[in-house]
């Protein structure tokens, strides 16, 4: 089976990592996804209670939603950033900020009783990066603003970057990059420049298919050409 496991619940992807121990689970889906969810445990052989800890993106509905759920069902542990922290435990959704028409359609025709959930306690809060060693994975979670304030991803030693919503593809956009939703964009520029530098290979979203770093690289170089150009002026 592979390391990385990708959970498609309609609009929104999670993932679980194989670890020695167990697994790990990146975010939880909304709280209407919960049956889908155990369906796909039930189809890989996945007992509940072999996931460790349950690490969030980010604090949205459709990465939160689930949460309080999911972890009465497996008793895992979660992480969040401390900047996530306090939605965590209100149950509510952090500010979204759309960048394009589309993005401000989408989060428009989403209903307000949808981005309450159940508010959650997290276990393990974080300020810049964490190892998940004790977790039995040779990897760790770096803090990667710019979606929101408290956006983090995770990176293994062999170039896999689980980011969320650092990206977006469909159908949030056709093509993957640049997220449509940010609440400050220089730092997701930054973040994509950290995630690179951890040796990320393939990038994994929460909203479309993964995809080659180099995509990444790509729009990093071509920023970086436009910055000096306009230096030189």
């Amino acid at each position: 089976m592979e390391k990385v496991i990708p959970l498609n619940l309609g609009f929104t992807k999670i993932y679980l990592l194989r670890t020695d121990s167990g697994y790990i689970q990146f975010d939880t889906g909304s709280k209407h996804n919960v049956k889908k969810y155990l369906r796909f445990l039930d189809d890989y052989n996945i007992l509940p209670e072999e996931i460790k800890l349950i690490i969030i993106n980010h604090a949205h509905f459709d990465h939160t939603g689930a949460l309080k759920t999911i972890q009465k069902l497996t008793n895992a542990q979660v992480l969040v950033h401390e900047n996530d922290e306090e939605f965590l435990v209100k149950g509510i959704s952090a500010e979204a900020q759309p960048l394009t028409f589309l993005a401000k359609v989408l989060i428009s025709t989403v209903p307000k009783s949808w981005t309450i959930y159940e508010p959650v306690e997290p276990d393990i809060v974080i300020q810049d990066e964490y190892s998940l060693y004790d977790f039995g994975l040779k990897a760790k979670v770096i803090h990667t603003p710019g979606h929101t304030l408290g956006t983090v991803a995770v990176v293994t030693e062999e170039g896999d970057a689980i980011i969320g919503c650092s990206a977006h593809g469909f159908p949030i956009r056709l093509r993957s990059g640049f997220p449509r939703v940010a609440m400050d964009e220089e730092s997701v520029w930054k973040s994509w420049e950290r995630i690179i530098g951890e040796g990320a290979e393939m990038i994994y979203i929460s909203h479309g298919k993964p995809f080659r770093a180099e995509r990444i690289k790509k729009k990093l170089r071509k920023r970086q050409s436009k910055i000096e150009k306009q230096t030189k002026k």
